[in-house]
């Protein structure tokens, strides 16, 4: 599809509430990414109208947010023949880091660097007086050895509490952007929001797309989170330690003045967490195994959930030459989830 911009639409690569995401072709830029951006079913043409203006201001001020870990926004164009928006930004090869989170755990020290590359774009989108107000992993994206912020901008006040509802995200949101109870007003977003939303981030990320359904999804969390409490209410992979749970409690602490107070302060924190032993960790509801490399030697946990209150796990030690040999817990032996929980907690944070 040629547009007088010479821009060229290729094949389709994602899609969203805000619209679908088309590789292009630009003749100043080479490949980039383009979101096309229409009426939304059910909204009226004075309210797209009205919205697609807001784009379009908002564009010209999202194209000063220049850094390494910001995805470049080069320009929006409108096609007035089909009354939609392209909003033309850079390409970023390696996709958003959705897609690997979906395939499991990640490891403590990918979590890091992923993270510090996104605080970093955060921290800039700050500076130039912007706030992202939708952090979560579909967001980020890799482009070589980097890791950059997108698709920042086109949240606003009052489209973030829907648009979470809508797209199962209410998790991201800080407690004072929920509605009042009485007034039904929702609160503002702030730099402190979207510090929550990093915290909730991590969380995902240490865990796992698979463990956070299991653990989250049903729970009423626009109830939980305004209640408060909801961060230290998280269940844990008991391999993750104890200074990177403090560390998401902190982010996502109920009081906004508890918080990290800028996400240059969070990845400040970040730097001083521990991310060795390595723990490759594939998780099922019924079955979770970790493995380590440990010289020339593998160590490998599984963790069997027979029903609720029946688990059990055990530790092996292979390779290298050697005799196998059992380094924790006891194959056969029945625990209760408690027990089995607190004797895995204790092997990962001992082990050396």
């Amino acid at each position: 599809m040629p547009y007088k911009s010479q821009l060229l639409l290729g094949a389709k690569i994602g899609g969203g509430q805000f619209g679908e995401v088309f590789e292009g072709n630009d003749q100043v830029h080479g490949k980039v990414a383009v979101k096309v951006l229409k009426q939304n079913p059910g909204e009226s043409t004075a309210n797209w109208a009205k919205r697609s203006a807001e784009l379009l201001k908002e564009a010209q001020h999202l194209q000063t947010a220049a850094h390494p870990n910001v995805v470049k926004v080069h320009n929006i164009l409108k096609d007035s023949t089909n009354d939609v928006l392209h909003l033309v930004s850079e390409y970023c090869d390696g996709g958003s880091i959705a897609t690997v989170y979906k395939n499991g755990p990640l490891s403590i020290n990918t979590v890091r660097k992923i993270i510090t590359d996104a605080c970093r774009g955060l921290e800039h989108i700050h500076s130039c007086g912007m706030i992202h107000r939708d952090i979560k992993p579909g967001n980020i994206l890799r482009h070589g050895n980097t890791y950059k912020i997108g698709d920042f901008g086109l949240v606003s006040d009052n489209l973030a509490f829907g648009y979470a509802s809508g797209k199962g995200y209410l998790s991201h949101l800080a407690p004072e952007v929920f509605p009042d109870p009485v007034t039904n007003v929702y609160g503002p977003t702030s730099r402190k929001t979207d510090v929550w939303a990093l915290g909730m981030t991590v969380y995902r990320l240490l865990n796992g797309h698979d463990f956070f359904f299991h653990k989250i999804t049903g729970k009423n969390v626009a109830k939980l989170i305004p209640a408060g409490g909801f961060s230290k209410s998280l269940c844990w992979l008991p391999h993750v330690p104890e200074s990177w749970r403090k560390f998401v409690r902190k982010a996502m602490h109920d009081d906004p003045g508890q918080r990290f107070p800028t996400a240059h302060a969070l990845s400040q924190a970040l730097a001083k967490l521990p991310v060795t032993p390595i723990w490759a960790c594939k998780y099922a509801r019924d079955q979770t195994i970790w493995t380590l490399r440990d010289g020339t030697r593998t160590v490998t946990v599984s963790w069997r959930i027979h029903s609720p209150r029946r688990h059990e796990w055990h530790a092996i030690r292979t390779g290298g030459g050697k005799r196998d040999f059992a380094v924790g817990g006891v194959p056969g032996k029945i625990l209760t989830s408690r027990a089995a929980e607190a004797q895995l907690e204790n092997f990962f944070t001992n082990w050396s």
